[in-house]
Protein backbone atom coordinates (compact mmCIF):
# COMPACT_ATOMS: atom_id res chain seq x y z
CA UNK A 1 0.00 0.00 0.00
CA UNK A 2 1.20 2.95 -0.81
CA UNK A 3 0.58 4.32 2.95
CA UNK A 4 2.54 1.79 4.41
CA UNK A 5 5.80 3.26 4.40
CA UNK A 6 4.17 6.24 6.69
CA UNK A 7 2.76 4.34 9.49
CA UNK A 8 4.41 2.95 12.08
CA UNK A 9 5.04 -0.49 13.51
CA UNK A 10 1.94 -0.14 16.09
CA UNK A 11 -0.36 1.27 13.44
CA UNK A 12 0.85 -1.32 11.16
CA UNK A 13 -0.41 -4.17 13.50
CA UNK A 14 -3.15 -2.66 14.17
CA UNK A 15 -4.19 -2.50 10.67
CA UNK A 16 -3.29 -6.24 10.09
CA UNK A 17 -5.49 -7.15 13.23
CA UNK A 18 -8.39 -5.49 11.49
CA UNK A 19 -8.09 -7.49 8.21
CA UNK A 20 -7.28 -10.37 10.38
CA UNK A 21 -10.86 -9.79 11.85
CA UNK A 22 -12.03 -8.94 8.67
CA UNK A 23 -11.29 -12.52 7.44
CA UNK A 24 -12.37 -14.51 10.42
CA UNK A 25 -15.81 -12.53 9.88
CA UNK A 26 -16.11 -13.63 6.24
CA UNK A 27 -15.58 -17.25 7.39
CA UNK A 28 -18.40 -16.79 10.16
CA UNK A 29 -20.73 -15.23 8.02
CA UNK A 30 -21.36 -18.05 5.61
CA UNK A 31 -24.74 -18.34 7.03
CA UNK A 32 -27.23 -15.83 6.98
CA UNK A 33 -28.25 -14.06 9.00
CA UNK A 34 -24.55 -13.24 10.45
CA UNK A 35 -23.91 -12.52 13.84
CA UNK A 36 -21.48 -9.35 13.97
CA UNK A 37 -19.61 -8.42 16.79
CA UNK A 38 -18.33 -5.02 15.54
CA UNK A 39 -18.98 -2.58 13.21
CA UNK A 40 -16.18 -1.33 11.22
CA UNK A 41 -15.84 2.81 11.19
CA UNK A 42 -15.18 5.02 8.61
CA UNK A 43 -11.37 6.14 8.00
CA UNK A 44 -12.82 9.96 9.13
CA UNK A 45 -13.31 8.25 12.65
CA UNK A 46 -10.89 5.79 13.18
CA UNK A 47 -7.14 6.66 15.00
CA UNK A 48 -5.75 2.85 15.24
CA UNK A 49 -2.21 5.08 16.59
CA UNK A 50 -4.02 6.08 19.29
CA UNK A 51 -2.62 4.19 22.50
CA UNK A 52 -4.60 5.48 25.56
CA UNK A 53 -8.24 5.28 25.11
CA UNK A 54 -10.76 5.89 27.83
CA UNK A 55 -14.75 5.20 28.08
CA UNK A 56 -16.71 6.34 30.94
CA UNK A 57 -20.53 5.42 30.92
CA UNK A 58 -22.43 6.74 34.08
CA UNK A 59 -24.73 4.02 34.61
CA UNK A 60 -28.56 5.81 35.34
CA UNK A 61 -30.75 3.20 37.03
CA UNK A 62 -33.28 1.97 34.23
CA UNK A 63 -31.78 3.45 31.10
CA UNK A 64 -29.98 0.90 29.44
CA UNK A 65 -27.16 0.76 31.69
CA UNK A 66 -26.97 -2.64 32.02
CA UNK A 67 -27.29 -2.88 27.88
CA UNK A 68 -24.76 -0.41 27.92
CA UNK A 69 -21.89 -2.34 29.95
CA UNK A 70 -22.78 -5.44 27.27
CA UNK A 71 -21.48 -2.98 24.17
CA UNK A 72 -18.20 -2.79 25.98
CA UNK A 73 -18.14 -6.59 27.28
CA UNK A 74 -18.88 -7.31 24.00
CA UNK A 75 -15.66 -5.52 22.59
CA UNK A 76 -13.74 -6.72 25.16
CA UNK A 77 -14.09 -10.46 24.45
CA UNK A 78 -14.48 -10.05 20.45
CA UNK A 79 -10.82 -7.57 20.11
CA UNK A 80 -8.02 -8.21 21.51
CA UNK A 81 -7.02 -5.27 23.21
CA UNK A 82 -9.78 -4.20 24.88
CA UNK A 83 -10.81 -3.81 28.88
CA UNK A 84 -14.09 -3.66 30.34
CA UNK A 85 -13.85 -3.16 34.17
CA UNK A 86 -17.72 -2.61 35.56
CA UNK A 87 -18.72 -2.51 38.89
CA UNK A 88 -21.70 -4.99 38.22
CA UNK A 89 -20.14 -6.44 35.27
CA UNK A 90 -22.61 -8.91 33.36
CA UNK A 91 -22.09 -11.85 33.37
CA UNK A 92 -22.15 -10.95 36.82
CA UNK A 93 -20.31 -14.46 37.88
CA UNK A 94 -17.42 -13.28 35.82
CA UNK A 95 -15.67 -10.44 37.65
CA UNK A 96 -17.88 -8.84 40.65
CA UNK A 97 -14.61 -8.82 42.41
CA UNK A 98 -13.03 -6.08 44.23
CA UNK A 99 -14.81 -3.59 41.11
CA UNK A 100 -14.05 -0.14 42.81
CA UNK A 101 -10.35 -1.00 43.37
CA UNK A 102 -10.10 -2.31 39.28
CA UNK A 103 -11.78 0.69 38.08
CA UNK A 104 -9.20 2.61 39.81
CA UNK A 105 -6.70 0.84 38.48
CA UNK A 106 -7.74 1.70 35.18
CA UNK A 107 -7.63 5.07 35.85
CA UNK A 108 -4.33 4.65 37.00
CA UNK A 109 -3.04 3.05 34.13
CA UNK A 110 -4.67 5.41 31.58
CA UNK A 111 -2.75 8.16 32.84
CA UNK A 112 0.41 6.57 33.22
CA UNK A 113 -0.31 5.40 29.26
CA UNK A 114 -1.82 9.29 28.51
CA UNK A 115 1.38 11.04 30.20
CA UNK A 116 4.16 8.54 28.28
CA UNK A 117 5.23 6.52 31.97
CA UNK A 118 3.74 3.72 30.38
CA UNK A 119 4.58 2.16 27.34
CA UNK A 120 2.07 -0.43 27.18
CA UNK A 121 -1.60 0.22 25.53
CA UNK A 122 -4.21 0.93 27.71
CA UNK A 123 -7.87 0.90 26.32
CA UNK A 124 -10.84 0.54 28.49
CA UNK A 125 -14.55 0.87 30.13
CA UNK A 126 -15.41 2.17 33.20
CA UNK A 127 -18.88 2.26 34.94
CA UNK A 128 -20.20 4.75 37.34
CA UNK A 129 -23.47 2.70 38.67
CA UNK A 130 -25.68 4.77 41.14
CA UNK A 131 -25.19 5.38 45.10
CA UNK A 132 -24.46 1.37 45.29
CA UNK A 133 -20.82 1.41 43.99
CA UNK A 134 -18.91 4.46 45.52
CA UNK A 135 -19.66 6.41 42.36
CA UNK A 136 -19.75 9.84 44.00
CA UNK A 137 -15.83 10.08 43.29
CA UNK A 138 -17.04 10.29 39.51
CA UNK A 139 -16.62 14.33 39.59
CA UNK A 140 -13.25 14.15 41.03
CA UNK A 141 -11.61 11.42 38.87
CA UNK A 142 -13.08 13.66 35.41
CA UNK A 143 -11.03 16.42 37.45
CA UNK A 144 -8.16 14.06 37.31
CA UNK A 145 -8.05 13.07 33.83
CA UNK A 146 -8.76 16.79 32.78
CA UNK A 147 -5.69 17.29 34.21
CA UNK A 148 -3.64 15.71 31.25
CA UNK A 149 -3.10 17.98 28.34
CA UNK A 150 -5.15 16.92 25.70
CA UNK A 151 -3.98 15.57 23.13
CA UNK A 152 -6.51 13.49 20.80
CA UNK A 153 -3.84 12.16 18.38
CA UNK A 154 -2.51 10.25 21.61
CA UNK A 155 -4.96 9.74 24.05
CA UNK A 156 -9.03 10.45 24.41
CA UNK A 157 -11.49 9.97 27.46
CA UNK A 158 -15.02 9.57 26.80
CA UNK A 159 -17.87 10.25 29.16
CA UNK A 160 -21.75 8.79 28.18
CA UNK A 161 -24.61 8.98 29.85
CA UNK A 162 -28.43 7.98 28.84
CA UNK A 163 -31.92 9.03 30.17
CA UNK A 164 -35.41 8.40 29.65
CA UNK A 165 -38.75 9.60 28.74
CA UNK A 166 -39.94 10.31 32.25
CA UNK A 167 -43.36 8.61 32.19
CA UNK A 168 -41.40 5.78 30.83
CA UNK A 169 -38.74 6.07 33.37
CA UNK A 170 -41.61 5.53 36.33
CA UNK A 171 -42.99 2.21 34.34
CA UNK A 172 -39.76 0.56 34.08
CA UNK A 173 -38.80 0.91 37.87
CA UNK A 174 -42.11 -0.41 39.18
CA UNK A 175 -42.12 -3.02 36.39
CA UNK A 176 -38.42 -3.91 37.68
CA UNK A 177 -39.58 -3.95 41.69
CA UNK A 178 -42.45 -6.33 40.38
CA UNK A 179 -40.26 -8.77 38.38
CA UNK A 180 -37.02 -8.99 40.28
CA UNK A 181 -38.09 -7.91 43.59
CA UNK A 182 -41.32 -9.30 43.67
CA UNK A 183 -42.62 -6.01 45.52
CA UNK A 184 -45.39 -3.92 44.09
CA UNK A 185 -44.67 -0.17 44.76
CA UNK A 186 -46.87 2.35 45.70
CA UNK A 187 -46.09 5.04 42.63
CA UNK A 188 -48.14 7.51 44.04
CA UNK A 189 -45.94 8.28 47.25
CA UNK A 190 -42.74 7.71 45.29
CA UNK A 191 -43.18 10.07 42.48
CA UNK A 192 -44.02 12.30 45.31
CA UNK A 193 -41.12 11.94 47.05
CA UNK A 194 -38.83 10.61 43.82
CA UNK A 195 -39.45 14.52 41.80
CA UNK A 196 -37.00 14.17 39.46
CA UNK A 197 -34.74 11.03 40.08
CA UNK A 198 -32.69 11.25 36.55
CA UNK A 199 -31.18 14.76 37.27
CA UNK A 200 -30.70 13.43 41.05
CA UNK A 201 -28.74 10.32 40.10
CA UNK A 202 -27.26 12.06 37.02
CA UNK A 203 -25.35 14.97 39.38
CA UNK A 204 -25.76 14.08 43.08
CA UNK A 205 -24.94 10.30 42.39
CA UNK A 206 -21.55 11.91 40.44
CA UNK A 207 -20.74 14.15 43.42
CA UNK A 208 -21.77 17.37 41.35
CA UNK A 209 -23.75 18.80 44.89
CA UNK A 210 -22.34 19.73 48.12
CA UNK A 211 -24.43 17.65 50.37
CA UNK A 212 -27.57 14.96 50.40
CA UNK A 213 -31.12 15.90 51.53
CA UNK A 214 -33.36 13.83 53.51
CA UNK A 215 -34.85 12.28 50.65
CA UNK A 216 -31.69 10.71 49.26
CA UNK A 217 -32.25 8.03 52.33
CA UNK A 218 -34.27 4.68 52.09
CA UNK A 219 -36.99 4.89 54.50
CA UNK A 220 -39.55 2.25 55.85
CA UNK A 221 -42.17 1.98 53.29
CA UNK A 222 -40.56 -0.20 51.15
CA UNK A 223 -39.95 2.58 48.14
CA UNK A 224 -37.04 1.92 45.94
CA UNK A 225 -33.65 4.07 46.23
CA UNK A 226 -34.31 7.63 45.45
CA UNK A 227 -32.08 10.69 44.57
CA UNK A 228 -34.71 13.79 43.95
CA UNK A 229 -32.82 16.27 42.41
CA UNK A 230 -32.82 19.61 44.36
CA UNK A 231 -31.33 22.60 42.84
CA UNK A 232 -30.03 24.59 45.52
CA UNK A 233 -27.58 21.93 46.51
CA UNK A 234 -25.56 22.31 43.32
CA UNK A 235 -22.06 23.35 43.67
CA UNK A 236 -21.05 26.45 43.42
CA UNK A 237 -18.26 26.02 40.92
CA UNK A 238 -21.21 24.99 38.17
CA UNK A 239 -23.54 28.05 38.06
CA UNK A 240 -26.34 25.55 37.20
CA UNK A 241 -27.60 21.84 36.01
CA UNK A 242 -26.69 22.72 32.65
CA UNK A 243 -23.00 23.87 33.12
CA UNK A 244 -22.66 20.54 35.03
CA UNK A 245 -24.00 18.31 32.22
CA UNK A 246 -21.60 19.92 29.82
CA UNK A 247 -18.88 17.43 31.30
CA UNK A 248 -20.75 14.28 29.15
CA UNK A 249 -18.99 14.15 25.59
CA UNK A 250 -22.01 12.47 24.82
CA UNK A 251 -25.46 12.32 26.21
CA UNK A 252 -28.18 11.09 24.85
CA UNK A 253 -31.49 9.25 25.41
CA UNK A 254 -32.72 5.61 25.19
CA UNK A 255 -34.54 6.03 21.97
CA UNK A 256 -31.11 6.77 20.45
CA UNK A 257 -28.92 4.28 21.97
CA UNK A 258 -27.23 3.45 18.91
CA UNK A 259 -26.46 6.58 17.85
CA UNK A 260 -25.06 7.36 21.24
CA UNK A 261 -22.69 3.58 20.85
CA UNK A 262 -21.78 4.80 17.22
CA UNK A 263 -20.55 8.89 18.75
CA UNK A 264 -18.83 7.47 21.54
CA UNK A 265 -16.69 5.08 19.06
CA UNK A 266 -16.30 8.25 16.84
CA UNK A 267 -14.58 10.12 19.52
CA UNK A 268 -12.80 7.53 20.83
CA UNK A 269 -11.34 6.86 17.14
CA UNK A 270 -12.29 3.20 17.50
CA UNK A 271 -11.32 1.38 14.72
CA UNK A 272 -14.35 -0.65 15.21
CA UNK A 273 -18.02 -0.21 16.99
CA UNK A 274 -19.36 -2.87 19.38
CA UNK A 275 -22.68 -3.76 18.37
CA UNK A 276 -24.90 -5.45 21.37
CA UNK A 277 -27.89 -7.48 22.35
CA UNK A 278 -30.91 -5.65 23.60
CA UNK A 279 -31.50 -7.51 26.71
CA UNK A 280 -29.06 -9.33 29.62
CA UNK A 281 -29.76 -12.41 31.41
CA UNK A 282 -27.90 -11.12 34.70
CA UNK A 283 -29.29 -9.56 37.57
CA UNK A 284 -28.74 -9.58 41.04
CA UNK A 285 -31.08 -10.34 43.94
CA UNK A 286 -30.98 -8.38 46.98
CA UNK A 287 -30.40 -10.72 49.17
CA UNK A 288 -27.27 -12.13 47.08
CA UNK A 289 -25.44 -9.67 45.11
CA UNK A 290 -24.00 -11.52 42.26
CA UNK A 291 -26.43 -14.23 41.95
CA UNK A 292 -28.84 -14.69 39.13
CA UNK A 293 -32.48 -13.55 40.58
CA UNK A 294 -35.13 -15.64 38.67
CA UNK A 295 -37.63 -13.30 36.74
CA UNK A 296 -41.75 -13.29 38.08
CA UNK A 297 -43.31 -15.13 35.36
CA UNK A 298 -46.68 -14.37 36.41
CA UNK A 299 -47.17 -10.27 35.81
CA UNK A 300 -49.29 -9.52 33.15
CA UNK A 301 -47.90 -7.81 30.53
CA UNK A 302 -47.93 -3.84 29.93
CA UNK A 303 -46.17 -0.86 32.08
CA UNK A 304 -48.89 -0.69 34.76
CA UNK A 305 -49.52 -3.85 36.28
CA UNK A 306 -52.35 -4.57 38.83
CA UNK A 307 -52.91 -0.70 38.62
CA UNK A 308 -56.94 0.06 37.23
CA UNK A 309 -56.64 2.68 33.99
CA UNK A 310 -58.25 5.81 36.26
CA UNK A 311 -55.48 5.53 38.97
CA UNK A 312 -52.65 4.95 35.62
CA UNK A 313 -54.04 8.73 34.77
CA UNK A 314 -53.31 9.84 38.12
CA UNK A 315 -49.98 8.48 38.71
CA UNK A 316 -49.30 9.89 35.01
CA UNK A 317 -50.34 13.42 35.88
CA UNK A 318 -48.51 13.37 39.22
CA UNK A 319 -45.23 12.35 36.53
CA UNK A 320 -46.05 15.48 34.59
CA UNK A 321 -46.68 17.69 37.45
CA UNK A 322 -43.54 16.66 39.84
CA UNK A 323 -41.24 15.21 37.47
CA UNK A 324 -40.52 19.09 35.67
CA UNK A 325 -36.50 18.57 36.36
CA UNK A 326 -36.52 14.81 34.64
CA UNK A 327 -38.77 16.35 31.62
CA UNK A 328 -36.22 19.71 31.04
CA UNK A 329 -33.43 16.85 31.11
CA UNK A 330 -34.60 14.23 28.74
CA UNK A 331 -35.86 17.31 26.27
CA UNK A 332 -32.21 18.42 26.67
CA UNK A 333 -30.16 15.12 26.10
CA UNK A 334 -32.36 14.82 22.78
CA UNK A 335 -31.71 17.83 21.34
CA UNK A 336 -27.73 17.51 22.04
CA UNK A 337 -27.65 14.53 20.72
CA UNK A 338 -29.71 15.28 17.42
CA UNK A 339 -27.10 18.28 17.04
CA UNK A 340 -24.25 16.03 17.22
CA UNK A 341 -25.26 13.98 14.74
CA UNK A 342 -26.18 16.41 12.23
CA UNK A 343 -22.67 17.64 12.70
CA UNK A 344 -21.02 14.57 11.70
CA UNK A 345 -19.57 15.10 8.52
CA UNK A 346 -20.75 12.97 5.82
CA UNK A 347 -18.83 10.21 5.35
CA UNK A 348 -19.64 9.36 8.99
CA UNK A 349 -22.76 10.04 9.08
CA UNK A 350 -23.54 7.52 6.13
CA UNK A 351 -21.57 4.95 7.98
CA UNK A 352 -23.78 6.00 11.39
CA UNK A 353 -26.75 4.85 9.20
CA UNK A 354 -25.23 1.64 7.96
CA UNK A 355 -24.16 0.68 11.66
CA UNK A 356 -27.79 1.66 13.54
CA UNK A 357 -29.65 -0.37 10.59
CA UNK A 358 -27.18 -3.35 10.95
CA UNK A 359 -28.07 -3.73 14.50
CA UNK A 360 -31.62 -3.21 14.19
CA UNK A 361 -31.40 -6.31 11.89
CA UNK A 362 -29.05 -8.20 14.30
CA UNK A 363 -31.69 -7.40 17.21
CA UNK A 364 -34.49 -7.85 14.86
CA UNK A 365 -33.12 -11.62 13.56
CA UNK A 366 -32.39 -12.12 17.34
CA UNK A 367 -28.60 -13.31 15.89
CA UNK A 368 -26.54 -12.24 18.94
CA UNK A 369 -26.95 -12.44 22.96
CA UNK A 370 -25.72 -10.38 25.72
CA UNK A 371 -23.40 -12.89 27.35
CA UNK A 372 -21.51 -14.58 24.02
CA UNK A 373 -19.65 -13.28 21.63
CA UNK A 374 -19.90 -14.28 17.98
CA UNK A 375 -16.74 -14.46 16.94
CA UNK A 376 -14.26 -14.92 20.67
CA UNK A 377 -10.98 -14.09 20.46
CA UNK A 378 -10.67 -13.55 24.25
CA UNK A 379 -12.81 -15.36 27.16
CA UNK A 380 -13.37 -14.73 31.14
CA UNK A 381 -10.20 -15.50 33.38
CA UNK A 382 -11.19 -13.56 36.50
CA UNK A 383 -9.98 -14.32 40.04
CA UNK A 384 -11.37 -12.94 43.67
CA UNK A 385 -7.35 -11.71 43.11
CA UNK A 386 -7.22 -10.73 39.83
CA UNK A 387 -10.46 -9.14 38.94
CA UNK A 388 -11.51 -9.31 35.49
CA UNK A 389 -9.29 -10.31 33.44
CA UNK A 390 -9.61 -12.37 29.94
CA UNK A 391 -7.32 -15.47 28.13
CA UNK A 392 -7.14 -15.96 24.41
CA UNK A 393 -9.71 -18.29 22.62
CA UNK A 394 -7.55 -20.63 19.52
CA UNK A 395 -8.98 -17.97 17.23
CA UNK A 396 -8.11 -15.29 19.74
CA UNK A 397 -4.27 -16.95 19.61
CA UNK A 398 -4.47 -17.86 15.58
CA UNK A 399 -4.98 -13.86 15.09
CA UNK A 400 -2.23 -12.52 17.89
CA UNK A 401 0.72 -14.78 15.39
CA UNK A 402 -1.38 -13.78 12.16
CA UNK A 403 -0.56 -9.94 13.36
CA UNK A 404 2.37 -10.24 15.43
CA UNK A 405 1.30 -8.50 18.05
CA UNK A 406 3.37 -9.65 21.13
CA UNK A 407 1.61 -10.61 24.51
CA UNK A 408 1.53 -8.01 26.73
CA UNK A 409 1.22 -5.60 24.12
CA UNK A 410 -1.89 -4.31 26.25
CA UNK A 411 -1.36 -3.39 29.94
CA UNK A 412 -4.01 -6.34 31.46
CA UNK A 413 -2.22 -8.80 28.90
CA UNK A 414 1.11 -8.67 30.84
CA UNK A 415 -0.59 -9.26 33.84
Amino acid sequence: FGFAAHRSPRVMRRLLLLAALAVFGLAAGAESPICHDTFPMPSASARPEVACRLVIVRHIVKCAGTTMRGVWERLSLATLDWHTQSVFPAPMHHCFFGAMKRRREVITKYLACATGSLSQRVQAAIEYHVSTDGSTILAADLRLLHSVPRAPSQHRVVVIALVREPRSWFASVYRYQLVYRYKRVDMKEYVLRAQSPQLGHLLGGSGFLTNRSAGWTRHDKGLPEMHPYEGRFVRPEFPNAQAVLAAFDVLGTMAKFSEAVFLTCHLTGLPSCPHFARQWESQATSAKPGKMAPVKKDVPKGPWPFYEEAEVAEILALIETHAGADRWLYELAGDRIRRDIEALEPTVASALSAYARRQDSLIADKVITGETACQALRVWNSTAERGCRFGLTAEGRAVQQATQIPPGSTVWDAE
